[in-house]
This record gives C-alpha cells, structure tokens and sequence, in this order.
C-alpha cells in the first residue's frame, strides 16, 4: 500500500491528454484474468476503448460467474461490445459517422469462436455471450481481431508489469504529465 500511495503523490501532477482528432475511429482492448481472485476464483475483465487516439473508457471489473476456462473468461471479457455501440450510437445521433469498430482481444480462441457458427457441448454455459458477440462479428458491426499480449493495452488494468512495459502501456492510455 505505501509503494501505491508514494506513487500516486509522485504523479499527482499527471492527466489524461485529449488530443484534437478528426479519427472518429473506434477501437476496443478487451482482456480478462481468468481466476484471478483467489477466494472465489472469478476472473477480472478489463478494457479500454479509443475514439479515434483518445482513451474515452476504461473499465477494470470482477466477472459475475466463475469462468471454466480462460477462453470462456476472455470470451466474457469481448462483451465490451455493449460499450462500443452505445459510443457509436452516440456518435449517431451526434450525427458523426463512424467506421466499423475494431476490438482486439488477445486470445485465439476467443476470436475464433465468434467466427465459427457451430455451438460446442463447452460453449454452452455462455451461451448468451456467444450468440451476441457472434451475430454482431457475423452482421458485420464489428470486427474482431486478435492481438499478440505484448500489444495488449488493457493489461495495465490488472496485471503487474515490468516498469519499461507500465511506461509504454501508460503512455498508450494518453497518461501524461502537463507540459513544464
């Protein structure tokens, strides 16, 4: 806890940039930690989402259920989704266009399963989940996308990282200290 507060006095200074940006492009980090929690074994989902270079949510939260494998935690973690239409709807009636959203999760399995039409006897526990990130994947408003983890930005959100990796990551969430 003091390595936290020390750390929070050093950086009061720091904000969030919000750079002038005619990108109305919108792009989503999901990721989740599958049974992070040691006492009852539920998963943390976090995510980041971009409009354009700017980070405009971020969300770091415990599942409701307890995930059976880390497919389904991460498969869960996708339904970050409902935050992304409410932004282009929002966009929407802001009469701003946007593209075709792009959400990167960084587990294979995960993407492939919003792609592939047929239900597996270990899918149906999320069933919901499935169906509603599939049928948008399938109707073409969004495109799901696999990321390698090294690129994936919500990590900052949960797991500890090596300090040149919390700098980067930091810097790609537009945390940056006011100019001298």
């Amino acid at each position: 806890m003091k390595k936290i507060l020390k750390y929070l006095a050093g950086i009061s200074s720091h904000g969030l940039l919000i750079k002038h940006n005619s990108s109305s492009s919108i792009l989503a980090f999901s990721d989740a930690e599958w049974g992070s929690d040691m006492d009852d074994r539920k998963s943390t989902t976090r995510y980041c989402v971009y409009l354009g270079s700017n980070l405009v949510a971020w969300s770091s939260h415990k599942q409701r259920v307890v995930s059976r494998s880390s497919t389904e935690a991460k498969y869960r973690s996708i339904v970050v989704l409902t935050e992304v239409f409410w932004l282009q709807s929002l966009l929407h009636e802001l009469h701003i266009s946007s593209r075709k959203p792009h959400l990167f999760s960084d587990n294979l399995g995960a993407v492939l399963l919003s792609v592939n039409p047929v239900m597996h006897s270990r899918t149906k526990h999320f069933e919901l989940d499935l169906h509603f990130v599939r049928d948008h994947v399938q109707q073409q408003h969004v495109s799901l996308v696999h990321l390698p983890a090294r690129f994936q930005v919500a990590d900052i959100l949960t797991k500890p990282t090596s300090k040149p990796s919390f700098t980067a990551f930091r810097t790609k969430l537009m945390v940056r200290s006011p100019p001298p």
